[in-house]
């Protein structure tokens, strides 16, 4: 089960993934400290916070949920320096939100092909580098969390630091190369699927 909340002044989407079999639940990019967030969560074991990337928009719930529930914060290795670091992690660039103090810490880091086990569920990690260079996407069974790799008919920015276009085509190139079809959920705005994406997205014309 995936319940979707548009958290923060940018619209940021989270995801609240809950593994039929055994409750236990994952948060991917909680975006803002909304009380709808922990009002959604409240009475469930939820057990990790999945990160796409390390911007602000997409990881200032994640502290707060953290000392709610002690589930894992989980992110890219290279993305812990951005949580470390408000220039980075655009806190200061944006211009919209407080830093938080302390400062976001990762739990666990997770690379191309690892796996986290929420419950029965399996999310496998991608490693798609292009918005910032430790983006990932998520795998679960008939789902992609994309973050701000894919969006619906488009991709993310690629003018931030460490982003990068010969990536983005890459990380995209690689998505295409997945079998089958997806529900892609992303970051920002509403969701698509991957076959749509497969024909229609702007960087279909590098595949």
């Amino acid at each position: 089960m995936v319940q979707t909340l548009i958290l923060g002044p940018l619209g940021t989407n989270c995801y609240i993934y809950t593994d039929d079999s055994t409750g236990l639940t994952a948060v991917v990019d909680p975006g803002y400290p909304d009380q709808r967030l922990f009002a959604a969560v409240a009475g469930r074991q939820v057990s990790h916070i999945l990160l796409t990337h390390g911007h602000a928009d997409h990881i200032l719930g994640a502290h707060e949920l953290q000392m709610r529930t002690g589930a894992k914060v989980v992110c890219h290795p290279l993305e812990c320096k951005r949580l470390a670091d408000p220039d980075q992690s655009l806190y200061n660039g944006i211009g919209i939100y407080t830093v938080p103090q302390p400062l976001l810490q990762a739990s666990q880091t997770v690379d191309d092909g690892d796996q986290v086990q929420v419950g029965d569920t399996v999310f496998t990690v991608l490693h798609t580098p292009g918005h910032t260079d430790g983006s990932v996407c998520y795998l679960a069974p008939g789902l992609l969390f994309s973050g701000d790799t894919l969006f619906a008919g488009s991709y993310g920015r690629i003018d931030f630091p460490t982003g990068s276009g010969t990536q983005m085509t890459a990380s995209f190139r690689k998505l295409c190369a997945l079998p089958g079809d997806y529900r892609v959920l992303p970051g920002h705005d509403g969701e698509t699927t991957l076959d749509m994406e497969r024909a229609h997205n702007p960087l279909a014309v590098y595949l």
